[in-house]
């Protein structure tokens, strides 16, 4: 009796483990790495659109791009071209994200790209370190530099000339080609007659900007040669040039005006003639603060006295001080 039973026990502990082992073969599994390559491919293939502001290239396999004022790195998809489309131009895209940054699929310009127009004029220098003064027909223009325009070696005063784009604020110079070198000898008598320090007095209008002011003068004028004012009534708002003298202004040009002229030109109220030979005019000029100068402490409206001396772009204090 005890034989059979143990015959028993031994048939059912084999049908348990054939069970067990048939159970082990018919499941499978579930692989942790398998599932987030699925899940990094689903979401690769969800694509995104969005509309924003190209701020240009980061290396040549990557963009940055401000979508709603935020700007964002993407990464370039193969094959996809960046080449034609201009800092500052606003974008629709295309693109997928990814673990390490977006990756764009289509990117489209939502603007015409801005006519590349030519110039000539004469170079004047260095406005700022990001910008230049060019002398044009119509007067004098500064030009923001774009990345890679190479200035090394122009001399101021040369004729130049170049490509840019209209925009806003300052135009976007392309490119500069000298057509004629400056004379030496010219510049070193412009900066001979720059040094000749005048002195003048007037009403302190304010600040310009951390490095020029803005002063009201009354001065008295030479006429020059073939200058007349006689159509001119006094208190009339005029536009006129004038050229500095050790002791008198003299002017070149003046003309009644009803609005502004464009160009580098000053304009005022022409008080009244003199003499035959001179008049009388009030101005507002612009002043450059020289080394060392400073309008600190003096008041708006405040009477000054100051030493100056011409500049080639705008004269230039050497002193400043209120009355």
């Amino acid at each position: 009796m005890l034989t059979i039973k143990r015959g028993w026990f031994s048939a059912a502990l084999v049908l348990i483990m054939l069970v067990l082992v048939m159970g082990c073969q018919g499941t499978v599994e579930e692989d942790p790495d398998l599932e987030a390559e699925e899940t990094v491919e689903e979401e690769m293939d969800e694509s995104i659109e969005a509309e924003g502001v190209f701020i240009g290239q980061i290396d040549s396999q990557s963009v940055e791009i401000e979508i709603d004022g935020q700007a964002q790195a993407f990464g370039l998809e193969e094959g996809l071209s960046v080449v034609e489309i201009e800092r500052g131009m606003e974008v629709s895209i295309t693109y997928y994200e990814t673990e390490g940054r977006p990756i764009l699929e289509k990117i489209e310009m939502l603007e015409e790209p801005d006519q590349v127009l030519e110039g000539e004029g004469i170079y004047n220098g260095l406005a700022d370190s990001r910008s230049v003064e060019i002398d044009l027909d119509d007067g004098v223009r500064v030009f923001t530099l774009d990345s890679g325009v190479d200035l090394e070696g122009l001399t101021e005063g040369s004729i130049i000339g170049f490509t840019y784009k209209e925009r806003e604020p300052r135009p976007l110079l392309l490119s500069v080609e000298v057509i004629e070198e400056a004379d030496p000898d010219e510049n070193e008598d412009e900066e001979e007659a720059e040094r000749l320090e005048l002195e003048g007095e007037g009403v302190f209008v304010g600040q310009i900007d951390t490095q020029s002011v803005e002063i009201v003068r009354t001065r008295v004028f030479e006429l020059g040669e073939n200058v007349g004012v006689e159509e001119i009534d006094d208190g009339s708002a005029v536009a006129f040039d004038f050229k500095e003298t050790e002791h008198r202004p003299i002017l070149e040009t003046i003309e009644a005006v009803d609005e502004p002229l464009e160009g580098d030109i000053i304009h005022g109220t022409f008080i009244g003639q003199v003499d035959s030979n001179s008049v009388e005019i009030e101005y507002h000029q612009a002043y450059a603060l020289g080394p060392g100068v400073s309008a600190e402490g003096i008041e708006e409206g405040a009477e000054v006295t100051f030493t100056y001396s011409e500049g080639r772009y705008r004269p230039e204090l050497t002193a400043l001080n209120a009355r």
